[in-house]
């Protein structure tokens, strides 16, 4: 088995994705809709943003759903955090962030979930995907829409390059017959060029072998290529702007190199 140098995506920086034209409802797949043909060529694409009034009402979501984890895990630390704006919460002490942004933590209730899929972003989806649901990954009982929250400078907080594909294969969700799957993600707090999203446009189409590490408190993927030759490109989407990515495209979290924490929501689409 080759070892390859620099695999820890904190280790190398990334030129920017550019030229990525927002996609309409009729050229989301290229040929029959369906999970393969998401995204042609590239496997990936920007979709039409939430409105600044929804993303802020989105951020009121977070920060109440991190309010009610506070007050289980971390009761002294409410009052502090409730008078913190939600990407600084990284500078209150006393609060555990761990236990308050597990998996499972991180699932937004049904209410919030509800509210967000009545939004603008999702007449789109309506559109392009038709009848549609969001997977309950960790069979919670309702659809998820999962938020992250990745403080400064903190390799912790940023996970391992994957496709979202090899968590199902991983846990061995199973997948219903003749269901698609289709990933979102968004910027909620984020400072493009310091942290948000990177990915391998046309990965989805390359071998990616990998191994699994569940060694940690969390389960890892440890690639077996070289992730510095794959491609990655940092997506520039400012606060609100969606992208759209095929399952088996590679991508990660960046490392924050910025001041404040980045918050983020994603979300898997199913689909026939």
């Amino acid at each position: 088995m080759t070892a390859f140098p620099s695999q820890k995506v904190t280790s190398f920086d990334v030129p920017m994705l550019e030229g990525l034209p927002v996609l309409t409802a009729s050229d989301l797949f290229e040929g029959p809709r369906s999970e393969k043909n998401f995204g042609g060529a590239l496997g990936l694409g920007r979709g039409p943003a939430f409105r600044p009034s929804e993303v802020a009402r989105i951020g009121e979501l977070i920060k109440a759903h991190m309010l009610n984890m506070a007050k289980e895990v971390s009761p002294e630390a409410v009052e502090e955090l409730e008078a913190t704006p939600l990407q600084r919460f990284h500078e209150v002490g006393g609060y555990d962030h761990p236990k308050m942004l597990s998996k499972r933590g991180r699932i937004l209730t049904k209410a919030a979930v509800d509210e967000i899929k009545a939004m603008s972003f999702f007449d789109f989806v309506r559109d392009g995907f038709g009848d549609f649901y969001l997977a309950d990954e960790e069979e919670v009982g309702h659809e998820q829409i999962t938020f992250r929250l990745v403080r400064p400078h903190q390799e912790d907080d940023v996970g391992s390059l994957h496709r979202d594909a090899w968590f199902w294969d991983a846990f061995s969700t199973p997948l219903p017959e003749g269901v698609n799957r289709t990933k979102v993600w968004t910027g909620i707090f984020v400072e493009p060029e310091l942290n948000g999203l990177r990915l391998a446009p046309g990965s989805h189409r390359l071998p990616a072998p990998y191994r699994v590490d569940d060694s940690g408190s969390k389960v890892a993927f440890v690639p077996d290529f070289d992730i510095t030759k794959i491609g990655l490109r940092q997506f520039g989407g400012q606060a609100g702007e969606t992208i759209l990515f095929n399952y088996h495209t590679l991508h990660v979290g960046s490392f924050n190199r910025a001041d404040e924490s980045r918050i983020s929501i994603e979300t898997t689409i199913m689909y026939r």
